[in-house]
């Protein structure tokens, strides 16, 4: 019986284990236009394309943080740019 049990707890608690997160082209494609119109206005016109979602996602988390204070929003994504060589 208590074999029966554990294994009937397993099965239970198996949606609740951790997944490893993916995200798709067209997800990376939707957040990159949301942060594209998230930033402030000078740095609007950087090329968001070319980063990928790892750093999307860093530009998003960067407006989410720094909501109300723009120049410090601006110079971070401007840093993340230049990290990566497409602004100097």
């Amino acid at each position: 019986m208590r074999p029966f049990l554990l294994t009937l707890g397993l099965i239970a608690a198996l949606p609740f284990a951790a997944t490893e997160a993916s995200a798709t082209s067209h997800d990376c494609n939707q957040l990159r236009a949301t942060v594209a119109t998230a930033v402030p206005g000078p740095v609007r016109s950087l090329p968001y394309y070319a980063l990928d979602c790892g750093l999307i996602s860093e530009i998003h988390l960067l407006t989410v943080t720094y909501q109300s204070d723009y120049g410090q929003q601006e110079r971070r994504i401007r840093a993340v740019f230049r990290r990566v060589g497409l602004i100097r």
